[in-house]
């Protein structure tokens, strides 16, 4: 009996020296992450006992600077509480809150935790004033797609195509991958019509696709490739050519040096691209790249030429680890070319170029799990590094194995990728499968 009433005695104790919930309440609006963090697990481990006092200082001015944390943890109470008075209030804040750091945390966390009760709300808020809220909204609506009706899928996507030229970057960029998703089941279900030849009814599904969002690069390449492959080349060239994924080559008069510095004027000669777009397996937008990349082609009767250049506002941190032939440089800031002479979009030659100059090459049937590290092309490389960029000459050699003279009109399938930091994968031209070895989405290279 008495051990058992010290234990009691010790319980009470602690419980009454542990945080209070005012206490806990107060921490959300602390300096420091490490106390705002303490002060929500505290809060959430309250459940019930908390409710009131969250509702009471969300209310309150005097806890401005916590209002966001405040409001976070009530979203987290909503599916650890039976209090409909959490949902109510919170829907009324997103509304109609004047910090608008406020809604957008619930606007957030309603899509973390894919609270459906927020839809209708979180609708109304892709309408508000402020940037941030916007965003977080399209965004929650975006993780509670699957969840939408058909008059909410239908507002979702009149909504994101407005909101792609939004100004606010986050929301413009989120809206865009919207739209995109939307293209891609458009897209989808007209590429199985084409492959059963109903091409009427596929090209009407492609130019829905494009009449929805004219820009899209990738309604843009799908219906011209499907112009190309069915009806007409030139049609397919045209409309590709018009969204910058055919390069026209020139044949020179005369060769570059390969000490890849791309200072001689034949290069103002060269057809040149500088959009390169992010690479991402999570979605389809083809969004622009952070940093500049400008890539060249040109050739004569015995070489192709491909130059490239990297601007770099800090040339001193480009890493370049790997020197050596066929190393592993895949983890350095490089170049990779892709080149398909057959233009079968199956077999190609891939190649990556680093800043030392090294190069990796291979042939590549059907993928990058087929990649033949022992072809080697008969090609030169050399690399240079400037004040303000890195940059790249490349030598192939023409009538070689796998690589045909091309004669003029000739058509290759081409792409270019650059690796930035590690923490960039942007390309020429999009792909949407297996990274950049997808050469069923390549650019194209008209040899003039």
């Amino acid at each position: 009996m008495r051990r058992r009433v010290g234990i009691a005695l010790v319980l009470s104790f602690t419980c009454a020296c542990g945080p209070s919930i005012d206490d806990s309440v107060r921490k959300l609006g602390a300096a420091s992450v490490e106390e705002r963090e303490t002060g929500r697990q505290e809060l959430l481990l309250a459940k019930d006992r908390a409710v009131d006092p969250l509702l009471e200082a969300l209310e309150n001015p005097l806890f401005a600077t916590g209002r966001p944390q405040l409001a976070e943890v009530l979203v987290g109470l909503l599916t650890r509480v039976d209090d409909p008075r959490i949902e109510i209030a919170l829907l009324a804040h997103l509304e109609t809150d004047p910090d608008p750091r406020v809604k957008a945390r619930i606007a957030h966390k309603f899509g973390l935790f894919q609270h459906t009760s927020g839809i209708e709300a979180l609708f109304a808020a892709l309408e508000d004033t402020d940037g941030e809220v916007r965003f977080q909204s399209i965004w929650a609506l975006g993780q509670m797609a699957d969840e939408l009706d058909r008059v909410q899928v239908k507002r979702l996507r009149e909504d994101s195509r407005r909101l792609a030229t939004d100004p606010h970057r986050g929301v413009k960029r989120e809206a865009t991958i919207r739209v995109e998703g939307f293209v891609d089941a458009w897209i989808q279900e007209a590429r199985k019509r084409s492959l059963r030849g109903q091409l009427a009814e596929a090209e009407s599904l492609f130019a829905k696709a494009v009449a929805y969002s004219p820009s899209s690069k990738r309604a843009n390449y799908r219906m011209a490739r499907f112009y190309f492959d069915n009806y007409s080349q030139d049609k397919g060239l045209q409309l590709l050519r018009q969204h910058g994924m055919v390069l026209d080559a020139p044949k020179l008069r005369e060769a570059p040096v390969i000490d890849g510095q791309m200072n001689e004027p034949l290069w103002q000669q060269a057809a040149c691209a500088d959009s390169f777009f992010q690479y991402s397996s999570e979605h389809f937008a083809a969004v622009p790249s952070d940093v500049r990349t400008r890539i060249c082609v040109a050739y004569d009767e015995e070489d192709l030429y491909v130059g490239f250049q990297g601007f770099d506002a800090a040339p001193d941190s480009i890493v370049a680890r790997i020197s050596a032939k066929d190393g592993l440089l895949w983890y350095d800031d490089i170049v990779e070319i892709f080149i398909d002479p057959g233009f079968d979009h199956r077999g190609y030659l891939h190649v990556g170029i680093n800043s030392n100059g090294a190069v990796s090459d291979g042939w590549v049937e059907d993928g990058v799990g087929e990649r033949d590290v022992r072809w080697d092309a008969a090609a030169s490389a050399a690399a240079y590094v400037g004040r303000d960029h890195w940059s790249v000459e490349y030598r192939l050699s023409l009538g070689q194995e796998d690589v045909p003279r091309p004669r003029t009109g000739d058509l290759w399938g081409l792409n270019f990728v650059r690796v930035f930091r590690g923490s960039e994968y942007s390309q020429w031209v999009r792909t949407y499968t297996s990274g950049g070895h997808s050469p069923d989405d390549f650019g194209i290279l008209r040899f003039n």
